[in-house]
């Protein structure tokens, strides 16, 4: 349950990283893709007033703000489950497999190192906290240990 607690910290601190360093990250994602089949361009030569650019802020942002969202429920439920709560058990688990596929989908893409490295810890408090939440663990906070 605890590294359902910890991975859903974790799951806070990344987004921050993509918020305050987002258009970085975007310039970055735009220069190396820049057009289908051309060699990458600097991220100086971007244009941060282009509809690619703008459409994506708005996905990195709207990422970034439903995941602190969805973490904060993480850790709710993680705290309800300590309590003994098998129903937020069941979804504390759905929730930190979810986060754990969007963070393996942030490897292949553009993001700030902050962002990258608070993922790899969430992936791996995630499965630990899935595992934790079935195996032993679940089992001492269903007895009421």
């Amino acid at each position: 349950m605890y590294a359902a607690i910890a991975a859903a910290t974790l799951n806070v601190i990344s987004p921050i990283g993509i918020i305050i360093s987002g258009t970085e990250a975007i310039k970055e994602q735009i220069a190396a893709n820049a057009d289908m089949g051309s060699d990458p361009i600097s991220p100086d030569e971007v244009d941060i007033h282009s509809d690619r650019f703008e459409g994506l802020h708005m996905i990195y942002s709207g990422l970034a703000y439903s995941t602190i969202f969805w973490s904060l429920v993480l850790a709710l439920l993680a705290l309800l489950a300590l309590r003994g709560g098998g129903v937020a058990r069941i979804f504390a688990v759905i929730i930190a497999i979810v986060s754990v596929l969007f963070k393996a989908v942030d490897l292949f893409i553009t993001l700030p190192t902050l962002t990258l490295v608070a993922d790899v810890l969430v992936v791996v408090l995630g499965l630990a906290a899935t595992v934790f939440f079935f195996g032993a663990g679940g089992k001492a906070a269903r007895q009421g240990r």
